[in-house]
Formats: C-alpha cells, structure tokens, sequence
C-alpha cells in the first residue's frame, strides 16, 4: 500500500507501506492538477454555500437573549414609582398630559379668534356696503338735503342767538351809561378836590421861593465881593507874566540875531566854494574840448586811409572786369560754333523721326483697315447669330404665353370656386350675427329686467331710509322740506317728470341747438305758460329733443 506525501520536500511523491498501494486519487488523474483543501476550508465553503454563520448564530442568540432580558427588566420596573426612572417617566406623562390640555386651550382660542375674524369681516363688508351705498349720486343728494336741513336749524339757532345777543347788548348799553354817568359825576368832584389841592401846593411853592430869592440876592453879594479879591489876585498874576513873557521874547530875539549871523556866515562860506568848484569845471571842460578835437583830427585822418584804400580796390576790380570780358568774348565764339553743330544735329534728328513717324502712320492705317473689315464681317455674323435667338425666344414666349393663359385660366376657375365658399361662409356668418345680435338683445332686455327690478328694489331701500331719516329729522325739530324734495326727485339726476315705465327714472332733457344744455323744471302753470309764450310748444317743433337717462 503507498500514500501521496502531501508536504515536506518529497512532496506528490508516494509512500510505499506493506501489502497493495491504496490511493485516493482515481486513475487516470493527474495528481498535481488535484487541488487539497483543509477541513477548516472545507466547513467554510460548505457554510457559505448553505448559507449557515455559525458565528453570526451565536451572536444573534446572545443579542436576543440579552433583547430579552431586557424587555423583561422593563416590564418589571414600569410600575415602579420609588426609581428615578418611574419618577422621569411620571413627569414625562404628566407634561405630555399637561401640553395636550395647553393645545386643547389653544384650539378652542383660535377657533374663538376664528369666529371674532368672520364677525368682523362681516361687520367690515357691512360697513363698505353702506359706505359704497351712501357714494351714490342719490344717496349723496340726499345727504346734501340733509345737510341743507341741519345748515337750517343752525341758522334758526344763530338768528335766534343773534337777537338774544341785541337784547343782552342794549342791556348791557344801559347799564355801561348808567356806570359811565356815575364815573362822571365822581370824576368831576375828584378834579374840584385835586385843583384845590394844587393851588394849596403852588401858594405853598410861592412862599417858598420868595424865601429863596432873599436867600439868592444875599449869596450874591458875598459871591460879588468873592469876585472882586479874586480878580486882584488874578491881576498880580497876569503882570507877572507879562514880565515873565517880555523877558522870554528879549531871549528869543538875541538867539534870533545870532542864528542869521551863522546864517550869513554860512552863505559866504558856500560862495566861496561854488566859485571854486565853477573854476574846476571849467578846467574839466577845457580838457574835454582839447580831447574832442584830437579825437576829430584822428577820425579824418582814418577817413583818408580808407579813401585811399577804396580806391585801390576800384583800380583791381576794373582790370579784373576787363580781364573777364575778354574771357567771355572768346567763350561766345567757340559757342556759336558749337550751336551751329548742334543745329544740324538736331535737324537730322527731326527728319529721320518724320520718316518713322510716316511709316508707323502709313502701318497704322493698314492695320486699321484690315480691322475694320474683320468687325464688319463678325457684325454681320453676329447679327445673324442674333436674329436666330430672337427668333428662337420668340417662339418660346409664345410657348410661355400659351402656358400661362392655361394657368390663369385654372387660377380664375378655383378663384370663382372659393368665391362661392366665401359666399356661403359669409352668408352663414351673417346669419351667425343676427342670431348673435338677436341673442344679444334678449340679454340686454333681461338685463333692463334685472336692472329695473334692482332699482326697484333699491327705491324702496332709498324710501325706507328717506322715511326714517324724515321722521327723526321732524322729531328733533329739523326743516324737512329739503329731505322731502330729495326723496321725491326719483333716480336718474334730471330735471324732467319721472318715467313710471322706466321704474320711475328721472331724465335730463337737452335743448335742440348745438349748445346741448339742459332744460329747466318749470314745475308751476303761470311759469310754464310764461315759457310757451317765450320759446314756444317743444312738442311742436320738428328739432331734436334729445334726452340721456
């Protein structure tokens, strides 16, 4: 019997024991293409292909178990109220129970509120009907009326304030005469009292002053005699001076005199110098002259040199001129030699040109010859040339022409086909119009139906607000008669008689003429037969009489 070696360094190799060899391997096979696995390979391929963690069995066991052990741990602790965990749980209910009752609060707040909202919605809507109401042009007269009737009562009330204001002020006239008379009277006595007070006073200041005036003469004797010492000593003084001054001015002569002998002294002394200064000019003067002239005698001897050399000058530039023209004269005959030459040269030149001249002519012409009857051979080609393709367009207009009065034929064949639809068309819209229009005017009938039925309805609204306005305008002593005017007038705002087929609207009518004004209410016979006789009978005339509802 032999055994595969599986590991070692005789690896694959066979292992011989005692009897028959026993191998695993069928025959046949290739033992180093068979693959070995461990038993802890094998049981792991084997739990995955059936899908068994033995591992992952025994975790989740555990965790059950401990899932368990815990519900159970729960249940018997739920009841417990002496654990923090029963008290948190109690405190967490009642808050729970707490926050529902606050929201039931809540609910039944905003379902409160809900209600307290649509009531004042309501109220607002309510209150924009009767303001939307009373900004209608009649309700708006009638309010004017109304205001006519409070503007009245007022007026009652001042005129009435007024007259008791006359009565108060006559009154209190009486009265300020009777205070005023009294016045008076006290016045005047008040006067007799002060005048005789005022002559005890002035007989009192008179003495007085005649007591002051003895006082006066007396001081002005004292102050006499005063004067006269005083008036002594001031004529001692004044002599004084006066001596004391003519000594002063015998001073001022004597300086004076000194000064203009100084002064004189002076005056020689400056003569002196001037005529000493006068004789050094003339010294200066006399140089200056002797200076000038030998300046004269030097510039005309310069001027002579200068003449001198000028004339030098004038004697070189004539031998040079003539030098020159000799050189010319010769220079002007070897020039006409020269010019002759060239002459002939030229002439030469000229004629030899008007022979090339010539022949290029003469090629010219040749050749403008030759192109000429070569255009006048391809003219005529292409002339006939041309007159084949006229001819051939020709016939194809003709072609053209033929084909396109087919066409137009065709055209005018489906134009008076889609005329006759357009016909149809336009007959069944008409007939779709006056339906329409027919439709149209039974709306605007049902209309007038429903208007009239709203104005109806609103006049009776109107007169039943009139009314209790009325009665409570003559319960508080109000003039009704404008609110009386205001309710009859009727809707519409006119001046004319109610229309009772109209659902009592009021028109306006116009004059006939083009200034469309519109026509009083004469609402009195004598008024109105006062205007027959002015502007005659409406009815009669064949103007326009126009009206706007």
């Amino acid at each position: 019997m032999a055994s595969r070696i599986m590991h070692g360094r005789r690896e694959g190799q066979t292992r011989e024991f005692g009897g028959a060899k026993v191998s695993v391997i069928p025959e046949g096979v290739d033992p180093r293409e068979v693959t070995v696995l461990q038993p802890d390979s094998w049981r792991r391929i084997q739990n995955s292909l059936s899908r068994y963690n033995e591992e992952q069995m025994r975790l989740e066991a555990k965790r059950k178990e401990r899932e368990d052990l815990h519900a159970i741990s729960k249940e018997s602790v739920k009841h417990w109220e002496n654990t923090i965990e029963g008290q948190r749980l109690k405190k967490l209910e009642a808050r729970q129970l707490r926050e529902e009752k606050e929201e039931e609060e809540k609910v039944k707040i905003d379902k409160e509120e809900a209600k307290h909202q649509a009531q004042k919605r309501k109220e607002a809507i309510e209150r924009a009907k009767t303001l939307q109401y009373y900004q209608t042009d009649r309700v708006k007269t009638f309010h004017g009326a109304l205001l006519l009737t409070e503007v009245l009562k007022e007026r009652d009330a001042q005129i009435d304030m007024k007259n008791g204001q006359l009565n108060a002020d006559k009154i209190r006239e009486n009265h300020l005469l009777r205070l005023q008379q009294r016045q008076r009277e006290e016045a005047i006595m008040e006067d007799q009292k002060r005048a005789l007070r005022r002559y005890n006073e002035r007989k009192a200041v008179a003495d007085f002053q005649n007591l002051q005036i003895l006082d006066h003469i007396e001081e002005g004797k004292k102050a006499k005699q005063v004067d006269i010492e005083e008036g002594e000593n001031v004529k001692q003084q004044v002599d004084m001076y006066m001596a004391a001054k003519k000594t002063i001015e015998e001073q001022r002569r004597k300086d004076k005199k000194e000064i203009m002998e100084e002064h004189q002294r002076q005056l020689a002394d400056r003569e002196v110098r001037r005529q000493s200064e006068q004789k050094k000019a003339e010294d200066e003067e006399e140089e200056i002259r002797q200076f000038a002239q030998a300046k004269k005698k030097m510039a005309r001897m310069r001027k002579e040199k200068e003449s001198e050399l000028f004339r030098a000058f004038q004697d070189h530039t004539e031998r040079m001129r003539k030098k020159l023209a000799n050189q010319m004269q010769q220079q002007v005959d070897d020039e006409d030699d020269r010019i002759a030459k060239t002459v002939a040269e030229r002439e030469r030149k000229r004629e030899e040109e008007e022979r090339q001249k010539y022949e290029a002519d003469m090629k010219a012409k040749k050749e403008i010859h030759d192109q000429r009857i070569y255009m006048m051979k391809e003219n005529e080609r292409r002339a006939m040339e041309e007159a084949k393709k006229d001819r051939e367009i020709l016939r194809n207009r003709v072609k053209s022409d033929k084909l396109f009065h087919m066409k137009q034929e065709e055209k005018r064949l489906e134009q008076l086909s889609e005329c006759k639809k357009l016909k149809e068309l336009q007959t069944q819209q008409i007939a779709e119009v006056k339906e329409r229009e027919q439709q149209a005017k039974e709306a605007e009938l049902d209309l007038d139906k429903r208007n009239g039925e709203l104005l109806r309805e609103e006049e009776i609204q109107f007169q039943e607000y009139a009314n209790k306005v009325i009665t409570e305008a003559r319960n508080n002593g109000r003039n009704p008669y404008p609110l009386m005017k205001a309710a009859q007038e009727g809707p519409g705002g006119g001046r004319g008689p109610k229309f009772e087929g109209k659902r009592g609207l009021r028109p306006s009518y116009l004059v006939g003429d083009a200034s469309g004004v519109q026509l009083p209410n004469y609402s009195d016979g004598t008024v109105k037969g006062s205007h027959t006789k002015i502007y005659g009978n409406p009815g009669d005339s064949r103007k326009r009489l126009g009206f706007t509802w």
